[in-house]
């Protein structure tokens, strides 16, 4: 425990000095001197407390969110009001003030702040720091208590959790279609009688030669069908987008995807890569390898390497032969790359469903929008327009070749992933 004068003092102490400034009244001010230093050292030994902290975390934490952290405290001795703060490390940052907490002899108190964390992976937060005032306010008391604790911070999982909760309660998820449990899937399911603008070839022959009219058959989605997540953490995902990066988008709709996807039945896996595979999870089906899946990536980061796709696409190629959903989380920023992208999903196509899926820069589209008042906006205009035309020839080359392609802003963008693996199940094309 350590301690401090406060402002208080030191004026007190110049206002006991004040009268040696006049003839023969210097004694007044020692006198006083001495007086305010016993009261003071007084005040000092009557500040010692005994204070015990505790502190909860909820582990792991969600990137870019208020995530809660609590404390407790209890104080032996006489009432104090205490002001806390924990040591955090770069990239987590706490959202509104540290809090102040009035500890009665005793009891324990609980308060808590919260911190938003601005990057995945693990950190530290501790030790716990405290200050208080003595009861004449001359001295702060300042404790520290050795009190760390080892986060994990993961993707978004916000998203995660509010499809979990209206699933549960029977309800749709704002954002997402509602997807039919009929649909044009193989696995059968009932009959019923023909209905306007059923298929000829869903109708059933004996059951309809049974009974006497049309009786149609009716399948339900196909279960228990690979998904394939394909990530780019090169370098083209390193770049922010409303102060997260390119990766960490991709990141928070790639998990709400294989949530939604396990739900449904279906075999999630995951190949994370750059200049070489980071990551690689074969599919599975079930809650857990949605959780296996996280804490494989949760604390990898992008690097400033150039995506090397047509080894990356061979290697998944070599060991992964059974036809799939193949989802390709990257950029189409660059007409070079894009060229010999195009060619290998083109060969990968062949054999699966291919689906690209991209961000939409939002200020990349609000500079092909405005309307320039100098040459420098008109600079920037042109090539902002210049680089969503390159965009837009990429996404017509890969649908040339049988590629699906999901090009969209981070508003809609986690969204727009699982209803378009929605709309796929639905039409049966897997």
């Amino acid at each position: 425990m350590r301690f401090s004068p406060t402002p208080r003092l030191p004026l007190l102490l110049a206002l006991a000095a004040l009268p040696a400034l006049f003839p023969g009244l210097l004694w007044l001010s020692l006198a006083l001197a001495a007086a305010l230093t016993g009261v003071a050292l007084a005040d000092l030994a009557a500040s010692r407390r005994t204070i015990e902290a505790e502190r909860r975390v909820e582990n792991p934490l969600s990137l870019g969110e208020e995530n809660p952290v609590r404390l407790a405290f209890r104080c032996q001795g006489a009432p104090v009001t205490l002001e806390v703060c924990d040591d955090l490390p770069l990239h987590l940052e706490p959202a509104g003030e540290w809090p102040v907490v009035r500890l009665e002899e005793g009891a324990w108190v609980e308060v808590g702040y919260r911190v938003r964390p601005g990057r995945r992976g693990r950190y530290a937060i501790g030790p716990l720091h405290g200050r208080y005032r003595s009861r004449l306010g001359l001295w702060n008391r300042m404790i520290t208590w050795p009190i760390t604790d080892e986060v994990r911070v993961y993707p978004n999982l916000l998203a995660v959790r509010q499809y979990e909760v209206a699933m549960r309660q029977g309800r749709q998820m704002e954002g997402l279609k509602r997807a039919r449990l009929r649909g044009a899937g193989t696995e059968f399911e009932s009959l019923r009688e023909y209905q306007e603008g059923d298929e000829f070839r869903a109708i059933n022959w004996p059951a309809t030669a049974r009974r006497g009219s049309l009786v149609t058959n009716l399948y339900q989605v196909d279960r228990s069908q690979p998904i394939m997540l394909l990530v780019d953490a090169g370098r083209l995902m390193i770049p922010q987008i409303q102060g997260l990066s390119r990766l960490d988008y991709v990141l928070n709709a790639a998990m709400l995807l294989a949530t939604v996807a396990a739900e449904r039945g279906d075999q999630v896996g995951l190949m994370l890569f750059g200049g070489e595979v980071k990551a690689f999870v074969p599919p599975r089906k079930g809650r857990r390898q949605v959780m296996a899946m996280l804490e494989s990536l949760y604390d990898l980061q992008p690097e400033q390497v150039e995506p090397d796709y047509g080894r990356m696409l061979g290697w998944f190629a070599a060991r992964h032969r059974r036809r799939s959903l193949l989802v390709l989380f990257t950029d189409l920023v660059d007409p070079e790359i894009n060229r010999g992208l195009t060619a290998h999903l083109s060969a990968l196509a062949a054999r699966h469903l291919v689906l690209v899926v991209t961000l939409t820069d939002p200020a990349l589209l609000a500079l092909s929008r405005c309307i320039p008042e100098n040459a420098q906006q008109a600079y920037e205009k042109a090539t902002a327009l210049e680089v969503l035309a390159q965009r837009a020839e990429t996404r017509a080359r890969l649908q040339r070749s049988g590629v699906l392609v999901i090009d969209v802003p981070p508003s809609s963008f986690s969204a727009a992933v699982v209803n378009q693996y929605l709309q796929i199940k639905e039409q049966g094309r897997l």
